[in-house]
């Protein structure tokens, strides 16, 4: 659990304390490849020409029912490249609907946050988050644009998906939603990109993708 909740956090923390209200600069340095997350092959990093940045962090997901018959969805962002099931970490969240909006309540056990319910609205595809079998769907998360959506298959394979823009020169690069911006200093190399923040400690070390 706490492997997949530090994960999750790297996540927020990197893509939502932005500073808000950024404008988009025009990007000195292209960059063209995907990256996965040193240690996480389960996280990607996509940038394209146009200056968009896709992150993917993907894994499994179920769905079925509490002991009071109120439907729940589990979600489980580890590597399951590299766990074994019996290692899986899942989240769980119950699940009700209001005003148009799906809304996922933490229920595990091991978490006590008072926090409110993650909103979920359809993009497209089939609307079963309320129903006891795998489908295909997406949903945005929040109100704000589509920076950030959950990605479901029937395969019982699930992606959190996150929209950014990107905008470097030589040293620094500034990552950009709608929640705001992030900078960071920055080094690439032909098979490395390295994030780091003001100190020039690392935060995110890529690793480039190579085609077969």
């Amino acid at each position: 659990m706490l492997r997949l909740a530090s994960l999750a956090v790297l996540t927020m923390t990197l893509f939502l304390a932005g500073c808000g209200g950024a404008k988009n600069p025009v990007s000195e340095v292209i960059f063209q490849d995907a990256y996965r997350l040193k240690g996480a092959e389960n996280m990607e990093f996509h940038f394209t020409k146009d200056s968009s940045l896709y992150v993917w962090h993907t894994g499994i997901y179920e769905l079925g029912e509490n002991e009071d018959g109120k439907p729940i969805v589990r979600i489980c962002l580890d590597d399951t490249k590299r766990e074994l099931p019996e290692d899986y970490n899942f989240t769980e969240y119950l699940v009700t609907e209001e005003k148009g909006a799906v809304l996922l309540t933490l229920s595990t056990e091991e978490f006590d946050l008072e926090s409110k319910p993650m909103e979920l609205y359809l993009l497209n595809g089939e609307h079963g988050l309320l129903e006891n079998s795998n489908f295909d769907g997406t949903y945005q998360i929040g109100h704000d644009g589509d920076s950030y959506q959950y990605i479901f298959q029937k395969d019982g394979s699930i992606a959190m998906q996150i929209t950014e823009r990107y905008f470097a020169d030589k040293t620094q690069m500034t990552l950009i939603d709608h929640a705001g911006s992030a900078n960071y200093l920055y080094e690439a190399t032909d098979d490395m990109l390295v994030l780091k923040n003001k100190d020039g400690e690392p935060v995110l070390t890529l690793l480039k993708i190579t085609k077969d």
